[in-house]
């Protein structure tokens, strides 16, 4: 499978029920924007103490999804360009935006066809979970995201840590290793939100194809892709929902995110 394979299939994907599963979850656009401008720091708190302060900044997220964070980032008074696949996640996104008193700019694209010359610099890229999987070469991304980035920007990567979200499976309430942690197969799987979706609806959607990425291979492709790598850090499995009845305290060993912080290199 090429990317051009993969993200034509993960664009059907991402573009069935979108906008009625972000209602379920969050609310009307109306609704959520209430939420967000509540406490905007709440989302995107974790950014802030990587970044310091966005007032005046430009910052791009990368399958930026329905918005929230994009919306939060605008309420700090950043200029917020989002990159992503789905319409659908975009009609959501810019009504969130009307609805929180910002403006936001959506772009529905592959990241990887994104013309350099047609989008400005940025001072912060983001890109965040659950998403590395939808590339069968990280590389090109990266290269695509330093191309983005103004001299002195600063590049985010967060993500659901693979040791879990590869080889950890839930059976009976018992925590099970039950998956190959080097495996570079792709995998189809149910679109992330499909759960937020009545069964009847659920039981329709195209699923999405997705490759797995080791650690190391992250690492190395940001090495490779002219990026510097200025910090890592791995936060506890608070992210992982596991069930009634499981071992006290699993969570809490074992790994949730990964998050990396990268310039431009310069050397």
């Amino acid at each position: 499978m090429n990317q051009q394979q993969m993200s034509e299939r993960n664009k059907v994907g991402w573009n069935q029920n979108a906008y009625e599963a972000w209602v379920s979850r969050h609310g009307t656009p109306h609704e959520y924007a209430m939420q967000l401008s509540a406490d905007p720091l709440k989302k995107v708190g974790f950014y802030l103490e990587e970044v310091g302060e966005v007032r005046g900044k430009s910052v791009l997220n990368l399958l930026g999804s329905k918005g929230n964070k994009a919306v939060c980032f605008a309420l700090l008074g950043a200029d917020v360009t989002v990159v992503d696949l789905s319409s659908e996640n975009k009609r959501y996104a810019m009504e969130l935006a009307e609805a929180a008193g910002v403006a936001i700019t959506y772009i529905v694209n592959d990241v990887l066809e994104l013309a350099e010359e047609e989008i400005s610099q940025f001072d912060i890229v983001i890109l965040e979970m659950g998403v590395l999987h939808y590339f069968v070469d990280l590389c090109p991304l990266f290269q695509k995201v330093s191309a983005l980035m103004k001299e002195n920007g600063v590049f985010i990567v967060r993500d659901y840590h693979p040791f879990v979200s590869k080889t950890l499976r839930m059976a009976n309430g018992d925590a099970v290793l039950d998956g190959d942690y080097f495996s570079d197969e792709y995998r189809e799987v149910d679109v992330a939100y499909s759960a937020l979706l009545p069964k009847q609806t659920q039981q329709k959607l195209v699923k999405n194809v997705i490759r797995q990425w080791t650690l190391s291979e992250v690492i190395n492709a940001l090495i490779h892709s002219g990026l510097n790598i200025r910090k890592m850090k791995e936060d506890k499995g608070v992210h992982w929902a596991f069930p009634a009845g499981s071992p006290d305290g699993i969570a809490e060993r074992l790994p949730g995110t990964f998050t990396m912080i990268a310039s431009k290199d310069f050397r």
